[in-house]
């Protein structure tokens, strides 16, 4: 390879690995998430946009394949369709339609939402060895905390946490 520049991700690989990084989920964890057959180096090969063979060679992803990874991390058409791959964006919107994924309220999360969220909570709950009982009272912890943080955003008036202010 002769520049920098060409071990660069591509834009799509760097808008997967953002939308992975801020749902908290390492390559193994999304790719075991995704529906179509995909493995945590592979994952990473694709965000990072090349293989890690001597010399380093390109890596792109099969539309199929990235639009299922897009939707696993939650992001949309149009930002796959902003980062070049117009051929996954389509993929995408025909998977979210077939799952009726849209929800009506903005708020509500969708099926897909949901069940990201029960596996992403189950498995931390494996990685602590934690009961069934003890996960109930971690929930209910959970519970407390989003809603004290609502309340401290609500009194700071412009949705922004206290602490984090200054």
């Amino acid at each position: 390879m002769s520049g920098a520049n060409e071990l660069q991700p591509t834009p799509e690989g760097a808008l997967i690995r953002l939308a992975r990084q801020a749902r908290g989920m390492s390559p193994e964890v999304a790719a075991d998430l995704t529906p179509v057959q995909i493995k945590g180096g592979r994952w990473r090969q694709i965000e990072s946009g090349f293989d890690r063979k001597n010399p380093p060679k390109r890596s792109f992803a099969p539309a199929l394949t990235l639009a299922h990874m897009a939707h696993t991390v939650g992001t949309t058409p149009e930002r796959l369709a902003e980062a070049g791959r117009d051929d996954a964006a389509a993929i995408l919107r025909e998977i979210l339609r077939g799952e009726g994924e849209e929800p009506a309220n903005p708020e509500t999360l969708t099926t897909r939402e949901q069940q990201m969220l029960a596996e992403m909570v189950a498995s931390t709950a494996e990685g602590f060895d934690l009961t069934p009982e003890q996960l109930d009272a971690a929930y209910r912890r959970a519970v407390e905390l989003i809603k004290e943080r609502q309340a401290a955003r609500s009194e700071d008036g412009k949705g922004v946490r206290k602490d984090r202010a200054s």
